[in-house]
């Protein structure tokens, strides 16, 4: 388990990879790896779309510091 697919899943998942992954060749673990980056992305853009609408019901003056507060 010691490819450069495997090292990509690892990065993604953030943490050792499951025993059962091992049986995973180099093209499945490279497209998981892929699948869970872009969920990752997805779920990110959707994080910040939320709190851009969350903002409109924040007053005027209170927007960009309860925004940068939101962000971190």
């Amino acid at each position: 388990m010691g490819t450069e697919e495997h090292a990509l899943l690892r990065t993604e998942l953030r943490a050792p990879l499951p025993e059962a992954f091992g049986s995973l060749d180099g093209a499945r673990a490279a497209l998981l790896a892929d699948a869970l980056r872009r969920a990752r992305e997805r779920r990110l853009s959707g994080l910040a779309e939320a709190v851009e609408d969350a903002l409109t019901l924040v007053p005027a003056l209170a927007r960009e510091p309860v925004g940068r507060m939101l962000q971190r």
